[in-house]
């Protein structure tokens, strides 16, 4: 049996056969163009999509079409839904912990007193809203169920050896929740990302990736995060309609998410009684 026949498992298969008949067609687009012209590879569509598609597979003449639809999937989703995923679950929790909630507004508003707004200068200041961020996709991962890499060598981690040709899977919402790594791993505390004394070794960040696979958008995806969460704090409270049940109960499919959908209710903010204060 390839899955348990869950809600979930089939909701899943049936969004990646989706997916997998949109990219379908601009994969077999680009492996024509392979055929064709397997030297000249810069000579490609000027559709985005497609222009990646046809450049991967020309470097790396052993794809097969299952693998570049895999990369075209990847490619597509890191590019929509994952922003917007992590500030939901950094809205959520930042609704139920006021202490955080408060000296990030705070820190905002500091910024428009001093700036007018977050700018290239200010956004240097806000280091606390990234950490806010970073916290968030500790305990949030996009990609917050199993993660699978096929190791290209025989490789011996811990003493365990690793054959080539392996397929290596581990839960990314389970190792940014590692008590061994994290201290308080179920609180969020981003405080933990601005403590790093010099001496000691930095908490790894492993939601980007790492080495020569890590993702070429972290820095557009944080700096478009803070700027965006800047915004909110700036602009609204809110509180959870559902309260902690929102973060603790949750569905995977592509993406986890909520399986209540989060709802939030938000109340404009009073600038008159802010500027008073």
């Amino acid at each position: 049996m390839k899955y348990l026949p869950t809600k979930a498992s089939r909701d899943y298969w049936r969004a990646m056969a989706y997916l997998e008949g949109l990219i379908g067609p601009r994969v077999d687009k680009a492996l024509k163009m392979r055929e064709k012209n397997p030297t000249n590879w810069t000579q490609v569509s000027p559709m985005f999509q497609e222009s990646m598609l046809v450049k991967i597979a020309a470097k790396e003449p052993k794809y097969t079409r299952k693998r570049l639809i895999a990369e075209g999937i990847g490619m597509l989703i890191a590019g929509t839904d994952t922003t917007a995923h992590t500030l939901s679950f950094a809205v959520g929790e930042l609704a139920l912990n006021p202490r955080v909630f408060q000296k990030a507004q705070a820190l905002v508003d500091q910024c428009w007193q001093s700036n007018g707004g977050i700018n290239t200068e200010s956004l240097k200041k806000l280091t606390y809203i990234s950490a806010v961020i970073k916290e968030t996709l500790r305990l949030y991962s996009v990609a917050g169920g199993s993660t699978s890499l096929e190791a290209e060598r025989d490789t011996v981690i811990e003493g365990n050896l690793i054959p080539r040709g392996t397929i290596i899977s581990w839960s990314m919402l389970a190792a940014g929740r590692d008590p061994e790594v994290y201290g308080n791993p179920e609180e969020f505390w981003p405080e933990r990302w601005l403590d790093q004394g010099k001496g000691s070794n930095p908490l790894p960040m492993i939601t980007f990736g790492s080495g020569s696979h890590r993702c070429l958008g972290e820095h557009l995806a944080m700096v478009e995060a803070t700027v965006m969460l800047g915004m909110l704090l700036r602009y609204f409270d809110w509180e959870l309609v559902n309260g902690r049940s929102s973060v603790e109960q949750l569905q995977q499919n592509l993406l986890m998410y909520p399986s209540d959908g989060m709802p939030v209710r938000f109340k404009a903010r009073d600038f008159q009684c802010i500027e008073e204060t």
